[in-house]
């Protein structure tokens, strides 16, 4: 979904989600598209891939400069429903998460429904999967039921959906938003479980940055590939032992009252720690040469720290 009036550069991955009219050939060009109405474009002319990066990059800035981008849209390999990887912090003002520090941010959110409608109706298992922390809807009281996530839907992935709703980001490639991010940060799944994105997206989106940070909960059912980019979540003692089984780092979520673990270092950005930023840690990238490192743990926190019992 894109912007009335959008100029914006068509490939071959929009174009399979997007009706345009036109026909655009040759292998060495994109299109280049006028967007007349949603999820509708007109193609102007091509946009030649064999040009210097550089002019590409500053050809992609004067159609858009914008702050936040759709990177993919597709469908979930949890039910099939329609989703959407949404990137925000591309601008010079970065990220003002005092956690994470200036690290652009990525979202994955059902395109069909805001993030809340899509709790109530037990619908964020498109986006979150088998996730034990985000509990479960009571279809008597209408209430969520258990739910330890972090991540209030009601803020930012709610805004972030009504401006996609609205039609206020354009599509970019991922390879082109790493040219916009280079040197920078990027945290893979600030809401939502990167692992549900294509992993070429994602090895894109990082083939700049300085520093990245990603969890998934799917880690026994994904490609392996995804271990070089992302930690395995883990909520007992027994999922940290078999993700390491696995080939998985893993990021491990205890109790308040749990023993610290061996082999494994209380996360930096907590606010019992306080010691680094995530872009100064860096910790929380996956496995790195083939090497299973040093867990990561965190003391379970928040208004759902509760709910953390295992």
């Amino acid at each position: 979904m894109v912007a009335c009036g959008s100029l914006i550069v068509i490939n071959a991955m929009w174009m399979a989600n997007t009706t345009v009219t036109g026909s655009c050939v040759g292998i060495m060009f994109d299109c280049l598209g006028y967007c007349n109405t949603f999820d509708t474009c007109e193609i102007v002319g091509l946009w030649p891939r064999e040009i210097p990066g550089a002019l590409r990059l500053e050809g992609i800035k004067a159609m858009a400069k914008v702050t936040s981008a759709i990177v993919w849209q597709g469908v979930s390999m949890i039910d099939g429903g329609p989703i959407v990887m949404i990137v925000t912090g591309l601008g010079s003002g970065g990220s003002a998460n005092r956690k994470t520090g200036d690290m652009v941010q990525t979202w994955i959110l059902r395109s069909d429904m805001d993030p809340i409608a899509a709790m109530k109706l037990d619908l964020d298992r498109s986006i979150c999967g088998d996730c034990p922390l985000r509990g479960y809807q009571n279809q008597d009281t209408g209430k969520r039921v258990g739910r330890a996530c972090y991540v209030n839907v009601g803020q930012a992935p709610l805004s972030i959906w009504r401006a996609y709703a609205r039609g206020s980001y354009p599509v970019m490639d991922p390879a082109d938003v790493a040219e916009l991010i280079a040197g920078r940060g990027i945290r893979l799944g600030s809401y939502g479980d990167p692992s549900l994105v294509p992993l070429q997206v994602l090895r894109d989106l990082v083939s700049t940055s300085k520093v990245r940070t990603g969890y998934t909960h799917q880690w026994r059912n994904v490609d392996p590939g995804y271990r070089e980019l992302l930690m395995a979540s883990a909520d007992t003692v027994t999922d940290r032992r078999d993700a390491r089984l696995a080939g998985w780092r893993s990021f491990v979520v205890l109790p308040t009252s749990a023993d610290r673990p061996d082999r494994a270092v209380e996360c930096a950005a907590t606010r019992e720690v306080n010691k680094l930023t995530c872009f100064d840690c860096g910790m929380c990238s996956g496995v790195k040469a083939g090497k299973v490192a040093t867990d990561v743990f965190i003391l379970a926190h928040g208004t759902g720290s509760k709910y953390v019992t295992a």
